[in-house]
Formats: structure tokens, sequence, C-alpha cells
């Protein structure tokens, strides 16, 4: 697991989960290797700026099996994430914290999306109140993961066509739906 915390010292009255690519930033089927291939969403800028008005701490919590799968090195993924960090700090929305695996599916570890050991760790660091926190999530793996985590999950459908396993595992999902960032945001409150 790779964890990064943000030095900052604001304070929080609470805190969200949110998966990244396909949630703040537009995801691709050949992943995210270089800073050029990362495109945000506007809505997603706009509501974690809301976010950080109402004090609610932004974690990430992300799969990035490219590292593992040899499409993109340790390095170069760090220069993306101190990149991003360093433009939503510049948009006036750092997030709090953020845990990505590496693993590949086929690696087993405790901490890939749908097992909810990311969340786990958050919860331990931070700390953070499980049974009273939301993840926003785009996959049926960012759902298994909050709902194995005792969290409240919450679809974001983007209009974006899931992958051929997912619509029946979303299906099965009652948790509320969303079309954007914003939208689920502004359902929070």
């Amino acid at each position: 697991m790779l964890i990064w915390i943000n030095s900052c010292t604001e304070s929080h009255r609470g805190h969200i989960f949110l998966d990244r690519d396909g949630v703040i930033n537009h995801d691709r089927p050949d992943y995210i290797k270089e800073w050029r291939e990362v495109k945000f969403y506007p809505d997603a800028l706009q509501a974690l700026r809301i976010l950080r008005e109402k004090r609610i701490g932004v974690v990430l919590i992300s799969n990035q099996s490219a590292i593992n799968r040899g499409l993109i090195t340790r390095e170069n993924f760090w220069d993306i994430h101190e990149r991003m960090m360093g433009y939503l700090a510049a948009e006036g929305c750092s997030p709090a914290a953020a845990f990505y695996c590496p693993h590949r599916p086929d690696e087993h570890c405790a901490c890939r999306k749908p097992l909810p050991g990311m969340l786990a760790a958050a919860a331990k660091m931070l700390p953070i109140p499980l049974s009273s926190t939301n993840l926003i999530g785009d996959r049926a793996t960012d759902l298994e993961a909050a709902r194995a985590a005792g969290c409240r999950p919450i679809l974001l459908v983007r209009g974006n066509t899931p992958p051929a396993s997912e619509p029946e595992r979303l299906g099965a999902m009652n948790c509320p739906r969303y079309a954007s960032l914003l939208d689920a945001v502004c359902g929070l409150f």
C-alpha cells in the first residue's frame, strides 16, 4: 500500500473517501501512465471546493495496478500524484490523504478494492469513524470495499459504460446514484 498524508494541519469536521480515476479525473482503459493523460472533471473540482468549505477531509482510495503491471514506474506514479496534488492545491481543494494499492488482482493483497484494507488503514491513521463515512466510487469494487469496511457507498455514474462484469454487480448494489461528483456532494448536504 502506498500512502500520502497532506502536511496541512487543517481540522476536519468529518471525512469522505473518494476513488480517484473516474471520479475526480477521467479514467482510461489503458491506465494513466503520465501527467499529460490526467484530465480533471470540472464538476469534481467544484465538489472538492465545497467539501473543503464544509471542512470535510477528502481521502483518495485508489487501485493503481499499472505500477505492478509494469506500465508505470513508482517514480512516474509519484510524479503524477505530486502534480495532481499541486494542481488541486492551486485550485483550493487539497485532499487530506491518499491511499493507493499498486497490486495486480492476481497478487491477492489485502489492500486492493473490493477488500477494505485501504479504508481500514485510513480509518486507523487519521482516525475516521467508518460507519459514518461515505465512499464515492464509479465501480462495483469501490462499493463492495465500502460495504466491507462498514462505510456508506455512493455510486457515481458519469454516462461511461462500466466493464462487462459490472452491470450485474452494480445493479445489485442498493445505494444512492449520481451523475457527477458535484451532484453527489450536494446530495450529502
